[in-house]
């Protein structure tokens, strides 16, 4: 009997995840004996990615964006690569081989993350890219490290720096003579998402031209075929579309995670669609259109609660809060902050309860409401104290000094600085003369609390630069 091989309408659907167990089932046992249609579906797929980006990269900017610039990296997706031929069965099957064997050793190398700076640097240098486990290996690790860029953000930078320094001294052979281990898994993909891990830790320590760096990099590393480099790409704008905002760049910001939540809808990522709706709506914020901000935040509260995404739901909450704040909705964001504690646990979510607190403190600070945001600070800052982390519970202890001083308790004021100071001089994490001047302004002298915000943000970076320094 005469094959019948499938059209090319039935392998569009296919690629698409488009059909029923049904029709799927005859279609993958064909392609198991048919060379021609696996050809013919590489050539689709290749098509589909085409199209994808198109459309992606024309995804509505909205109205009021400032745009990108003539030479920015961002202002398009990067164009595709064809080079290169398709993989063949025996590849396909020697590269699930070589995976298989790097899934068994992510968890030790991510786990060593959180070891002795010097250990995993070195860990990093003995491994031979010829191996194209070893690949596999620092590719998964590498993805595996984003979930923790909120918690060791300084040791996830390091990892990635690491890598991306160990990759520069590799040499590949032209793309005629490639080997096994660079068709499988080349290494500007591993330096993609080393630059990529690096820039979304960079966003979370605060440094956002280095996070800049990284992210242009990883930008230009990944243009290819696929979904996983569509994924991929996407990422990178969903965190520079955060970093633009951060940076008090909304209006390219806007654009870009449009562009990454078009990607992820399409490709039914709907979790990571959702997390766009939030960077969107944290540029949108920046704009100055705070009433479209709270829709997308609503949204996406309410999902990461549904998908108890409590890590998500709380930086969510903290995005709403401030723009309800901003619309001068402060007791609507109160609410919000307390249904949100209601939710987590001391137990179960130790840090996301402490930055929660925090919230709930700065929005109490911006209703002038001082003595009850010092005593959130307070919380916020002990909860940091008992978790390790210790720059964030120095930070919190100025915000919360600073609000006892504004509501007039002067003397409590005073007390909490004492134990601050007796503390960073222990950890030698603060210049003593800034120390002096933050004690004239709290006890009223010199130029008064005028100067308490411009020494707070000199303090904070004072800390923050002296708790890298320890951490690397």
């Amino acid at each position: 009997m005469r094959t019948r091989h499938p059209d090319d309408f039935a392998l569009l659907r296919y690629n698409a995840g488009d059909l029923d167990e049904s029709e799927r089932g005859p279609i993958v046992h064909h392609l198991d004996q048919c060379d021609a249609c696996l050809l013919a579906l590489s050539d689709i797929r290749a098509l589909d990615s085409e199209l994808r980006r198109i459309g992606s990269a024309r995804a509505p900017a909205g109205h009021g964006d400032a745009g990108f610039g003539p030479d920015d990296p961002f202002r398009e997706r990067p164009a595709r690569s064809r080079a290169g031929s398709p993989a063949t069965r025996e590849l396909a099957e020697s590269g699930f081989a070589h995976a298989e064997r790097a899934n068994a050793d992510v968890g030790g190398l991510v786990s060593a993350l959180a070891g002795p700076p010097g250990a995993l640097g070195e860990q990093v240098r003995r491994l031979s890219f010829a191996d194209p486990a070893t690949r596999y290996l620092l590719l998964y690790s590498l993805e595996e490290a984003t979930s923790l860029t909120s918690e060791i953000p300084a040791a996830c930078l390091r990892f990635a720096e690491e890598v991306i320094e160990r990759i520069g001294g590799e040499t590949e052979p032209p793309s005629k003579d490639r080997t096994e281990a660079e068709r499988l898994v080349p290494l500007t993909t591993i330096a993609g998402q080393a630059h990529l891990l690096a820039g979304q830790a960079a966003n979370w320590t605060g440094e956002l031209d280095r996070a800049r760096t990284h992210l242009e990099s990883a930008y230009r590393s990944f243009p290819g075929d696929g979904v996983n480099e569509d994924i991929r790409l996407a990422l990178t704008e969903y965190h520079e579309s955060q970093r633009r905002s951060f940076a008090g760049e909304p209006g390219p910001g806007l654009p870009l995670a449009r562009r990454a939540r078009s990607t992820f809808e399409e490709l039914g990522l709907e979790d990571y669609a959702v997390r766009a709706r939030v960077a969107e709506g944290i540029a949108l914020s920046g704009l100055g259109r705070d009433e479209e901000a709270t829709d997308l935040f609503r949204t996406a509260v309410q999902a990461f609660e549904r998908a108890k995404a409590w890590k998500n739901y709380v930086s969510a909450i903290n995005s709403l809060a401030v723009s309800l704040v901003r619309l001068g909705r402060q007791d609507e964001a109160r609410r919000e902050y307390s249904r949100a504690l209601r939710k987590l646990s001391d137990e179960k979510h130790p840090t996301l309860l402490a930055f929660t607190r925090l919230g709930l403190a700065e929005v109490l600070e911006s209703a002038g409401r001082h003595a009850e945001a010092a005593k959130s600070f307070l919380q916020a800052a002990r909860a940091f104290d008992a978790l390790g982390m210790t720059g964030d519970a120095l930070i919190t202890s100025v915000r919360e000094i600073e609000n006892w001083a504004r509501s007039g308790d002067t003397a409590r004021a005073l007390h909490r600085l004492g134990i601050f100071r007796a503390t960073v001089e222990r950890r030698g994490a603060l210049d003593p003369f800034i120390l002096g001047q933050l004690e004239d302004a709290v006890a009223g002298r010199a130029s008064g609390f005028e100067r308490l915000a411009e020494l707070r943000a000199s303090v904070e970076d004072s800390i923050r630069q002296a708790m890298r320094a320890r951490a690397g």
